[in-house]
């Protein structure tokens, strides 16, 4: 596991804070006035998102620091453009710009997620990142906008871009949007638009991978039901567009009660739980649900936005969808896509679309502009938070920065009353009436006064008092007299980690409003802690060939709650297989001599020594020494949306799989996906295209087929 190394933060340190006490947005108000003079300028060239009129996609304070994300190639503010692709950095405190993040971003950035241990997770339909290629996600340090050391996770294929990131309260994250291919130790393998990992080491978890037509949009873990729920457009599985999938169980739907407030359409944007088992889901026709898992998926409150006869003179400024949820606080922001008047329903009934809401059932509940707050527990509107934009698109991201400031991305060209109104440049920075930028002045914020921390089994408890100032706190922990390291941040003034046998000392920090640290107090002095009770080792492991495939099974361990698998080929190195919660396991067979280990895995993360299962002879799958290639393969002419669907007659043989690549401009050939069926759909670039099926039984692969016609981008 590789963890972020944080240095303690000097009294020296000088920063930016405000000259009065700053309220938090999630429970106080804004005022409708641009705080930030730097914006987006210039589209860039995207896959998925062209259609779309808006410039911000995503924004995510770290440390101090609003990145931006989305399809724009410069940075301005209206004096000055500099070229800053896809992805650019601003000081919290003052809006403005930081030249010295400048990483080289092949594509539009849609998604930005802070990770536990510190580092930025950017997804979208990047592709390069500082001219290496790592598909669509990568996680960076936020501080240089270099790739996180040690960081291998690549998420690729078929579109190959990534909508929604989000961490999930089971301590994975969530990535989701059109892609068929991820690997966590460079071995690829077939996904469905949907895949959660472990944040600090990348691990994805290939026990849970549920099938989904594709386009996903959102995605949200429960955090009081073993539900996960992915919202997309049309049919993403079932023939819905929201569901929710077992957390345990891929293949098993919870949920699949989602009803539109209109009939005609048919795609959903975002979804985002709360602690309290509320459900918010956002997207077409205007409309947002709210349900409630407590009470069987009730709805508890409906909305809708449009013109409303009774309260606007003009439909000139109108209702549109919604288009992005972010929790914060107390409050759920939605942005969208919204300049007209609002109507709710808290009686369990939904608004119908209507092109004049003065037609349907609702209570008018004010006028809009691109961002409403809803209570985070009863999903009504929040009145009383209403700043005054104007734009086309609307609103697609919303982040609460360190120093209490709201931050919008979207489409946005305005900020304020007509006639006293600023630039917006598609990225708002929206403050409490007090907040002004007074210039850089000391605030290190009081460390906690004492700390302890007890051995309990096969756990270490942390406590401390609590301090003032402090909004939470960062636990550090060193192992061995070694470096410090990143263990947990918890507004709580206690925090439990995992026990191990080496001599641990840990220390905690005060972090105020602006996420500014205190020196760190050290706990207890040196914790010396006896050895961990070692887990039992799963016994009599037996690795067998069956075919293309390699069987291996193993008796239950007491204290396991799953099994991790490795295995090394011809004596080499051991590398991680997959984890899973049943006693078995099936692996491809392939021409070497293959070598099997389980290791057990406790509840409490701890892991027994890894058995080596027995083998017998091993050799090569059966298949033909020479393997035929298809006949023909053929490429349909380019869809709207610029995809393709390459097709061929099935093989012979009943084991066949098929391996899809393409040249462009008679280029280097590059994979693009491999399938048990015979048709692949694929996404084009500009150039002229032209793709190659090879059939694959086991190891032998078949000579490629070249497909017709070549084929361009519309």
């Amino acid at each position: 596991m590789l963890l972020k190394r944080f240095g303690l933060v000097g009294a020296a340190l000088l920063i930016v804070v405000l000259s009065l006490v700053v309220s938090d947005p999630s429970s106080a108000e804004v005022e409708a006035k641009q705080r930030s003079s730097w914006g987006l300028a210039t589209f860039g060239e995207s896959r998925v998102i062209a259609n779309f009129s808006a410039l911000g996609w995503a924004v995510e304070d770290v440390n101090g620091t609003v990145f931006a994300g989305g399809n724009f190639l410069d940075v301005t503010n209206g004096a000055r453009t500099e070229r800053q692709p896809y992805l650019a950095a601003f000081d919290a405190a003052g809006g403005v710009w930081k030249p010295g993040f400048a990483p080289e971003v092949g594509g539009p950035v849609l998604a930005l997620k802070e990770s536990p241990d510190g580092g930025l997770f950017v997804g979208g339909e990047m592709g390069d990142w500082n001219g290496t290629q790592r598909g669509a996600l990568v996680k960076i340090d936020p501080a240089t906008g270099e790739v996180w050391p040690g960081w291998e996770t690549r998420v690729f294929g078929g579109t190959s871009v990534i909508r929604d990131l989000s961490l999930g309260p089971d301590g994975w994250l969530y990535a989701a949007g059109t892609f068929t291919t991820a690997s966590d130790n460079g071995t690829p393998r077939p996904v469905s638009s949907v895949v959660r990992m472990d944040p600090l080491t990348g691990d994805i978890d290939w026990s849970w991978l549920p099938k989904t037509n594709g386009r996903l949009w959102g995605v949200a873990a429960s955090h009081t039901e073993s539900t996960v729920y992915i919202v997309g457009w049309k049919d993403i599985k079932a023939g819905k567009q929201v569901v929710g999938v077992d957390s345990n169980d891929a293949d098993k739907l919870t949920w699949t009660g989602f009803k539109m407030n209109y009939p005609c359409c048919q795609n959903m944007y975002d979804v985002e739980t709360t602690e309290n088992g509320r459900v918010f889901v956002a997207g077409e026709q205007h409309g947002l649900y709210v349900y409630n898992e407590n009470d069987n998926m009730k709805v508890i409150a409906a909305h809708a936005t449009s013109y409303d006869s009774r309260f606007q003179a003009s439909s000139v400024r109108r209702g549109g969808d919604y288009q992005d949820l972010e929790r914060i606080g107390d409050r759920v922001y939605a942005s969208c896509h919204c300049w007209g008047s609002h109507s709710s329903r808290l009686d369990g009934g939904l608004v119908n679309y209507s092109s004049n809401l003065a037609n349907v059932e609702g209570t008018h509940t004010g006028l809009v502009n691109a961002v409403i707050a809803y209570d985070v527990l009863t999903g009504e509107r929040d009145q009383s938070f209403n700043p005054r934009m104007a734009g086309d698109i609307g609103g697609w991201g919303v982040t609460q920065a360190s120093d209490g400031c709201l931050w919008v991305a979207g489409g946005f060209n305005a900020v304020g009353q007509p006639g006293n109104q600023t630039a917006a440049r598609d990225l708002v920075r929206l403050c409490d009436p007090g907040v002004v930028d007074p210039g850089p002045v000391v605030e290190v914020p009081v460390a906690p006064a004492s700390c302890s921390a007890t051995i309990s089994g096969s756990t270490v408890t942390v406590n401390w008092d609590e301090a003032d100032g402090a909004v939470d706190y960062v636990i550090y922990r060193t192992v061995n007299n070694g470096s410090r390291s990143w263990r947990g941040r918890t507004s709580d003034t206690s925090f439990v980690d995992l026990n191990r046998d080496a001599t641990l000392v840990y220390s905690v920090a005060s972090r105020n409003a602006r996420r500014v640290k205190s020196d760190a107090t050290e706990c207890s002095a040196e914790v010396i802690i006896d050895p961990v009770v070692a887990l039992e080792a799963p016994a009599n492991c037996v690795a067998t060939i069956d075919g293309a495939n390699v069987d291996i099974e193993w008796d239950d361990a007491d204290g396991a709650v799953d099994y991790v698998i490795y295995r090394s080929v011809d004596g080499g190195q051991q590398y991680w297989r997959g984890r899973v919660a049943v006693t078995s396991f099936t692996d491809s067979n392939r021409d070497a001599q293959l070598t099997y280990y389980v290791s057990s895995k406790s509840a409490d993360g701890r892991r027994s020594e890894r058995v080596e299962c027995e083998t017998g002879d091993q050799g090569p799958p059966p298949a033909p020494a020479v393997v035929d290639a298809v006949v023909s393969c053929t490429v349909t002419d380019p869809q709207a949306d610029n995809s393709v669907t390459v097709s061929w007659p099935a093989a012979d043989h009943p084991d066949s799989v098929y391996v899809v690549s393409r040249e462009v401009d008679q280029g280097s050939r590059f994979w693009r996906g491999r399938v048990d069926g015979v048709s692949f759909d694929d996404t084009l670039r500009s150039g002229d295209i032209e793709y190659f099926v090879e059939v694959k039984v086991g190891n032998i692969r078949s000579a490629a087929t070249t497909c017709t016609p070549e084929v361009q981008a519309l």
